[in-house]
């Protein structure tokens, strides 16, 4: 096939053939040659070095490049062998701009660039056609999950919304730069939060730092330090929808820079459509509340405001239970300690997950 079409092809496979945003992205991240055996995959390498006419050694050593660069993911991390082409955009976003501790694909300069292409792409085409589909969802993927050191003390906590378990029930664990921020902080606009290494991977996704060598891999201890140290900038814990305790990803967003808080913020879409409120509220004492409003300044969903309160010399903080989505981060920062979380919905609101049917 003519080089100039495996762009194409490879964008088709994600929807976006028609764009020239999404083309330039990667021809960025792949040369022609990369390209073309990247529209052959899923195959070993020996199949990818038959069909293309390549030496078997040259095709591993793009396969490599490709590896490292986020685009391709192999069946097996170590040997790299039956690689495929990233399933979504998604995924590829993902992969392609974590790159904190990968040495010798792109330059300083380069990064700079790729993460503007991927920012232009995405605020002008991604977002515009995500959030009207985004606010007509009838089921939210992700739940708020929150902050352990928020909730520790209160009776009848869940193993799915508990950090502790978590994490003890992890086989391996990493944490990865996150793309949102990177991207953002590379066109001079740095999130208002300081953790740019805060994305949790579990199980095979850390399986998949250890191998491509970018984030860092983590004890137990580490992760649960690191947790708190996530809360405590005030970052808000995201995680599937459904009653597990194990996932490939503990994602810890803000609505400065995440790719679905800030888009769906800006396009007035209610956080619920994709985002399902964690089983907690925050509710405010206000006897103890001293109206120093450090909590209205931790709220990403604009849940807390000072009012006066009839009987009140001075003004206190409420809570709007119908935008609180309980993750609790407020919580954390309340010295006269008025806000408490308390368990508002049953169990019952986390979705039972699904068994498959089984085979006919």
């Amino acid at each position: 096939m003519p080089e100039a079409d495996v762009y194409t092809i490879l964008a088709s496979r994600h929807g976006q053939e028609s764009s020239e945003r999404y083309r330039r992205i990667l021809q960025f991240a792949m040369t022609p040659r990369q390209a073309a055996l990247a529209v052959l995959m899923p195959m070993t390498h020996a199949e990818l070095a038959a069909e293309s006419g390549l030496p078997l050694e040259t095709v591993r050593q793009e396969v490599e490049e490709l590896f490292k660069k986020g685009v391709v993911f192999p069946r097996d991390f170590q040997t790299r062998e039956y690689p495929r082409f990233a399933r979504n955009i998604t995924q590829l976003h993902d992969a392609s701009e974590s790159l904190w501790g990968i040495e010798g694909i792109y330059t300083d300069e380069q990064k700079k660039e790729f993460w503007a292409l991927w920012w232009d792409f995405w605020r002008n085409e991604w977002e515009p056609d995500m959030m009207p589909r985004i606010a007509a969802a009838t089921r939210a993927p992700s739940r708020v999950v929150p902050a352990y050191k928020s909730i520790k003390d209160i009776p009848g906590i869940l193993p799915t919304e508990d950090m502790r378990v978590m994490v003890e029930e992890a086989g391996l664990i990493s944490v990865v730069s996150c793309s949102c921020r990177k991207r953002k902080e590379s066109l001079g606009d740095p999130c208002d939060h300081s953790h740019d290494q805060n994305c949790i991977q579990f199980n095979r996704a850390a399986e998949y730092t250890s191998q491509r060598g970018h984030g860092q891999m983590l004890s137990k201890e580490e992760a649960l330090r690191l947790i708190d140290q996530i809360e405590d900038d005030g970052l808000v814990h995201t995680w599937p929808n459904v009653a597990i305790t194990s996932s490939n990803t503990l994602c810890s967003c803000c609505t400065d820079c995440c790719m679905f808080l800030l888009p769906m913020g800006e396009h007035d879409v209610p956080w619920t459509s994709y985002y399902a409120k964690s089983r907690f509220e925050a509710q405010n004492d206000l006897e103890k509340c001293d109206g120093c409003q450090d909590c209205i300044e931790r709220c990403q969903f604009d849940a807390l405001a000072l009012e006066k309160v009839p009987g009140q010399k001075k003004m206190k903080v409420s809570v709007d239970a119908e935008k609180c989505m309980g993750c609790g981060v407020c919580v954390l920062v309340c010295e006269p300690e008025s806000l408490k979380m308390a368990i508002v919905r049953p169990p019952e609101h986390i979705p039972a997950l699904r068994s498959r049917e089984p085979a006919h």
